[in-house]
């Protein structure tokens, strides 16, 4: 053995598949679905699994609430879309029904989705080519708005 050499002795398994978890954690907000899924990519047993997630929420290191909150609320200050749509992108975040719900109804509190309608409208680039009902309605529905929604804004955005 060679001075100055550090000895390594190899991480037992847990110890490995939670540094792997704790550097996934580390990149960003995960929810507890992707941390599962991911863990189980790694070939972690599925006890070892819910230990695990047991474990990071006890620590704070997942909340799917606050990441609900955030993930919801930054969205929606990029690109404003209907309550439908935000709903089943954060269901594909691998929340449940009741986390996304109440993150909705903050996200959505004391706002219109007719006037989140008006807005994207407004900051459309292709606002010029929206020439008539059709091509602002279809922006729209792309965005998730329901059809009196459509109207509610169409209306009031001057739109012919």
């Amino acid at each position: 053995m060679r001075p100055g050499k550090p000895i390594r002795f190899p991480l037992p398994a847990d110890d490995s598949t939670e540094q792997a978890a704790l550097r996934f954690l580390a990149r960003r907000d995960r929810t507890e679905a992707q941390v599962r899924a991911y863990l189980s990519r790694t070939g972690a047993s599925s006890g070892r699994i819910r230990a695990l997630i047991k474990q990071f929420v006890k620590r704070g290191y997942l909340n799917d609430e606050r990441y609900a909150l955030r993930w919801a609320s930054a969205r929606l200050a990029r690109r404003p879309m209907g309550r439908e749509r935000l709903e089943a992108e954060l269901i594909g975040q691998g929340l449940d029904r009741d986390t996304t719900e109440r993150a909705l109804e903050q996200v959505y509190g004391g706002r219109s989705e007719r006037d989140l309608a008006r807005a994207l409208l407004n900051q459309s680039s292709d606002l010029r080519t929206l020439r008539g009902r059709s091509r602002g309605a279809n922006l729209l529905r792309r965005h998730g708005f329901d059809e009196e929604t459509i109207e509610e804004a169409l209306q009031g955005s001057g739109s012919s």
